[in-house]
């Protein structure tokens, strides 16, 4: 999956982790402190689960991963999610009601703007427009079209569509080059007497603190906490890509709509980032509906939304099952042997999976949509030397070895793997080796090498595990080690 798969994934992915992270702060008053990944809320959300933000932009992804984004078969999705939701924004539930009762969607937004004409640009809209631009990147005037079509099925205010088009296009310009986009890029894409309207509210989201944005229901202070968000905070010079994680953090702090204006600066942010910057124990408490959903099934919607739902030479993302073109590609004797210093990791190869018994499966390389075991994640880490193919390098060695240390205080087993256990897997062992017991990563991975001889990182690994400083001992020993 290369960088740019991984920002498209990314939209979805961080989508849902802003939503699940404001979730539980969702109608609070602005606060300081730290936030947390704690559920409940008004609507006692489970710790982990993302709400009607998350769900309505995968009915959107849905159905273009089909290859189709039809509008009908859209509204179909919302009317049908209708059913089953626990919590619906007011103005959309307004609006999937009339069109239950026999208006069609785009009608029903139509006749609720003309009936509450200065209560009809809720932020519903942009909440869930990021993966209406996957379908259609490189074609501007398409995602443009595509974000007023979708916006306008139940919000069909002009304020609602403007703020979806801008976002959208943003998006785009984000998974295209991987860089904070230029919100101003987009006021072309809007009616010629409205765009010195929305530079005005660019600009005032640029120039003033996120806190100031606030009651944000309303679609545009919404539009402008999450980008004031963004724009003013830091990204720190060591590891960037954590500035996905501090932003969001700084949008729940604002409070009253915490979860959408977080869902909307992380559809932006994943589009920068890439999925890869949402930390995985994040991702571990993650799900919802349809299906208590996880993230990597998120991520298999979002490419298969860019891709026009199709997949690679191998079937990636959407063959249940890529063991049996690994056989055949690289056939190997499974393995999995355990750590040195910690027996509760084991490492080994893709083939490895079959026999390794472990509580928790971490991939390295890319794996069938079916999860290996109850407990799978998937980090995204290509076995390239040059920087560009792993341009977060440091983040995601550091967050695996964390989440992995997490797993083994709680008393999880670990199986870590790529196909062949030669240059990822040995990485992200010596990675976490160091950090867990205090050594420097080439004295980490001497000691992978111990248990693993054919151990034999690209150039661009060592290197990256050469600017792993000797932690303190302690940094990450369990609980018991530490008293």
């Amino acid at each position: 999956m290369h960088a740019r798969h991984d920002r498209a994934a990314g939209v979805l992915v961080g989508l849902a982790a802003g939503d699940a992270l404001g979730a539980g702060y969702e109608f609070g008053p602005a606060f300081d402190g730290p936030v947390e990944m704690k559920g409940g809320g008004p609507f006692g959300w489970e710790p982990g689960e993302w709400t009607d933000d998350t769900q309505m932009a995968i009915c959107i992804a849905e159905q273009a991963s089909t290859g189709d984004l039809d509008l009908g078969l859209v509204g179909d999705r919302f009317i049908a999610w209708a059913g089953e939701a626990n919590d619906i924004g007011n103005q959309t539930r307004a609006v999937l009601s009339r069109a239950i009762d026999g208006s069609d969607l785009p009608e029903a937004a139509a006749t609720h703007l003309l009936q509450r004409p200065s209560h009809s640009a809720g932020n519903g809209s942009l909440m869930r427009t990021g993966p209406v631009a996957l379908p259609f990147l490189g074609d501007r005037d398409r995602i443009a079209e595509a974000a007023r079509e979708v916006s306008a099925l139940t919000h069909a205010d002009p304020l609602a569509i403007d703020a979806c088009v801008l976002w959208s296009l943003a998006v785009a310009e984000a998974v295209e080059t991987g860089e904070v986009p230029g919100m101003h890029n987009g006021l072309g894409y809007l009616p010629a007497d409205r765009r010195d309207h929305w530079g005005g509210i660019i600009d005032d989201a640029e120039r003033q603190s996120p806190n100031v944005f606030t009651p944000n229901g309303f679609v545009v202070t919404a539009l402008q906490a999450a980008w004031s968000s963004i724009v003013h905070t830091p990204i720190p010079e060591d590891q960037p890509a954590r500035h996905l994680q501090a932003t969001l953090e700084n949008a729940v702090r604002i409070g009253n709509d915490t979860d959408t204006v977080a869902a909307i600066a992380g559809t932006l942010l994943g589009a920068i980032w890439g999925s890869s910057a949402v930390p995985l124990e994040w991702k571990a408490a993650m799900h919802g509906w349809p299906g208590r959903t996880t993230t990597r099934d998120l991520a298999r919607i979002a490419l298969l939304s860019l891709n026009g739902g199709s997949g690679d030479s191998i079937g990636w993302p959407q063959e249940a099952d890529l063991l049996p073109q690994y056989e055949r590609n690289y056939p190997q004797q499974p393995l999995a042997v355990s750590l040195p210093d910690d027996p509760g990791v084991l490492i080994g190869n893709v083939a490895g999976t079959v026999v390794a018994d472990a509580d928790v499966v971490v991939s390295l390389c890319r794996m069938g949509s079916n999860p290996v075991g109850s407990a799978h994640f998937d980090v995204r880490l290509l076995d390239e030397a040059n920087p560009a193919a792993n341009p977060h390098l440091d983040f995601i060695l550091d967050d695996t070895a964390r989440f992995i240390s997490t797993l083994r205080d709680a008393g999880k087993t670990v199986f870590v793997h790529c196909v062949r256990a030669e240059s990822r897997t040995p990485t992200v062992a010596a990675a976490y080796l160091a950090h867990r017991i205090g050594i420097s990563g080439s004295d980490a991975l001497a000691r992978i090498r111990i248990v693993l001889p054919t151990a034999d990182p690209n150039p661009g690994f060592l290197v990256a595990l050469d600017r792993i400083d000797p932690y303190n001992v302690g940094d990450m020993l369990p609980d018991e080690e530490n008293e």
